[in-house]
């Protein structure tokens, strides 16, 4: 009986938050007031669903400012969460511990920067790089927590946390190319200003929501996959931490590589075809006709970062919010029978790349996925004439 009342009143209480969301935009500062004062504390179990399932039943919404310092002083002082005390080199201990030089960071950028000192702009400007550096941080989440959570139906954190990290990304983008033009103006100041509190916040909305509520999702064995995974991405502010758990010194065994798989011609053993997709001068990653990730390489030349944890992922949040849309559309393309490739072409870090997408049919034309291949085609555009001769000068 007691057990079927506590769950009646965590329904109720979820109910309250999903609520307070839907009429915050009109709800007076006195009403929000007395919601506040009603609810006390809340439990974070009860916090993260009542906003997934917010977000399941509405859908993604624009966040205003208002409703954003709101909801993170709720986060700050109302959120109730058990301490966030994990082994040393544990994925959550060492996210809390990149968190600390951030919040440094941060205070020293305040500090230094100064738009009507010309000689602070060296100086702001070398440490704007370095918190710049964050993006490595961000990525860790995006590719490697963000999957497993998905695993558990947390799928809030993939969309609505991913798009606050590529405003912040894209914002100070913006700030440091106006630091190295010194053209720094009072729009830039308050936006430095903005981008800087956005990133402190950031790591608030990490530890006192995301983190405590990966605690009580994932499963012991999933964080040593994730322990296992980081250093894929690797890591910021930090040296590289120890192994956890210290037992475990190296990946999972894999099938007998001495089996050969037979192919429509030829075959490969098992090592051969990790080799083969391994030396490859581009990216390769394949999506089953069920839109999750099921293959990736790990080319000789990488241009965008991948995680193991992808594996399974579905491919909508595999992408930054902003261009996920697109993905779909050519999903969508290829499974109606309208389109069989598309191709997009970018820069990025200063290279010109060459995105292409095929669809994968059968015999009876019947979808089967799409192949995704991506390479660094800036060298191949400066190519002139013939050379018909060996030439490794």
């Amino acid at each position: 009986m007691s057990e079927f009342l506590n769950k009646q009143d965590e329904s109720q209480i979820i109910e309250k938050i999903v609520n307070f969301h839907r009429s915050f935009d009109e709800m007076n500062d006195t009403q929000k007031d007395e919601w506040l004062v009603e609810m006390k504390e809340i439990k974070i179990e009860h916090f993260f669903k009542a906003n997934q399932r917010v977000f399941d039943e509405d859908g993604p919404r624009e966040r205003s400012i208002p409703r954003r310092d709101f909801f993170l002083d709720v986060i700050k002082n109302r959120v109730k969460s058990d301490p966030l005390s994990q082994p040393e080199g544990h994925p959550v201990t060492n996210y809390l511990k990149e968190n600390v030089v951030i919040r440094e960071l941060c205070d020293k950028v305040k500090a230094a920067f100064d738009a009507q000192n010309l000689k602070s702009y060296d100086e702001s400007l070398r440490l704007l790089h370095e918190l710049s550096k964050i993006h490595t941080h961000y990525l860790r989440k995006e590719d490697q927590l963000f999957p497993y959570l998905e695993k558990h139906d947390f799928t809030y954190p993939s969309t609505g946390m991913w798009k606050f990290h590529d405003e912040i990304r894209d914002n100070l983008k913006i700030v440091i190319k106006a630091v190295e033009e010194k053209r720094v103006n009072e729009e830039i100041s308050a936006l430095l200003g903005d981008v800087v509190k956005d990133i402190y916040d950031m790591t608030t909305r990490e530890e006192k929501m995301l983190l405590p509520t990966s605690v009580k999702l994932l499963s012991h064995d999933e964080w040593k996959k994730m322990s296992l995974e980081e250093k894929e991405i690797g890591y910021v502010f930090i040296q590289n931490p120890p192994l956890w758990p210290t037992n475990e010194s190296k990946k999972p065994d894999m099938a007998s590589s001495l089996s050969s798989i037979f192919l429509k011609e030829g075959y490969l053993s098992q090592e051969q075809l990790n080799l083969f997709f391994s030396h490859l001068p581009f990216d390769v990653t394949f999506v089953d006709e069920n839109d999750r990730v099921a293959f990736f390489n790990q080319g000789s030349e990488r241009t965008f970062l991948r995680s193991p944890g992808i594996i399974g992922r579905e491919v909508k949040f595999c992408h930054p919010p902003k261009s996920v849309d697109t993905v779909l559309v050519i999903l969508e393309a290829f499974k109606n029978g309208s389109k069989d490739s598309a191709e997009f072409w970018i820069n990025f870090g200063g290279k010109l790349i060459h995105i292409r997408y095929f669809a994968l049919r059968d015999e009876d034309k019947n979808y089967k996925g799409v192949i995704e291949l991506t390479q660094d085609i800036t060298d191949i555009q400066k190519i002139e004439g013939e050379r018909r001769l060996l030439d490794w000068a």
